[in-house]
C-alpha cells in the first residue's frame, strides 16, 4: 500500500479528524503500558490532546495525515520544534519532536509509519533542525523497535512517579 501524505498542515479545523486514530492509540497505549496511572475516559484523553494539539499549532507545529487510495485517513503525525542550542545534547537549529505517530491497527507494517517518519524528518530537516526525538510509551516495544529500526537511539529516559 502507497499512502499519499499531506503537506505539513497547521489548520487546528482538520485536528478533529484525527479523534478515532488518537482513540485508537490511546487504547493501544492502555493495553501495553506497564505505567498504571493513564487517563481512563477516551473521551476526555482526546479532549485534552487536541488542546494540546491548537497550542502547538500555535507555537509552529504541523502534522502531516497519511491517505489510503481510496482516501480514508490511516495515520498521522503531529511535529513540535524547539529552536535553539540544547543545554545537554549538541543540535544545529533545535530539537525537533515527534509528538503522535499513529497509523490504524490495519494498516500497520505497510509503510505508513515509515512514510509519516520520513515526511516528518523531512520537515525538520526544511526548517533547519539536525535532531529529532520521540517519545515511547512504557511497554510498547514494537514502536521502540520500529524506532530502533529508523535510526533512533536512547538518550535519556523520562520517569514518572506518583505523588500522594
Amino acid at each position: 500500500m502507497v499512502a499519499q501524505i499531506s503537506d505539513p498542515r497547521t489548520d487546528s479545523e482538520g485536528l478533529r479528524t484525527l479523534q478515532p486514530l488518537w482513540v485508537e492509540l490511546f487504547r493501544h497505549h492502555r493495553e501495553v503500558s506497564s505505567y498504571p496511572f493513564l487517563v481512563d475516559d477516551q473521551e476526555c484523553s482526546w479532549a485534552r490532546r487536541l488542546s494540546w494539539y491548537r497550542r502547538l499549532l500555535k507555537l509552529g507545529a504541523c502534522y502531516l495525515t497519511a491517505d489510503d487510495e481510496e482516501g480514508r485517513l490511516v495515520g498521522y503525525t503531529m511535529v513540535a520544534f524547539e529552536t535553539g542550542s540544547d543545554d545537554t545534547f549538541e543540535v544545529s537549529g533545535g530539537i525537533a519532536e515527534i509528538v503522535t505517530l499513529v497509523v490504524t491497527r490495519s494498516h500497520r507494517s505497510a509503510g505508513v509509519g515509515r512514510a509519516l517518519l520520513s515526511a516528518a524528518e523531512r520537515v525538520a530537516r526544511e526548517r533547519g533542525f539536525d535532531t529529532i526525538t520521540v517519545k515511547v510509551m512504557s511497554g510498547n516495544a514494537r514502536a521502540e523497535g520500529f524506532y530502533e529500526a529508523h535510526g533512533y537511539a536512547l538518550a535519556e529516559q523520562v520517569l514518572y512517579r506518583r505523588l500522594k
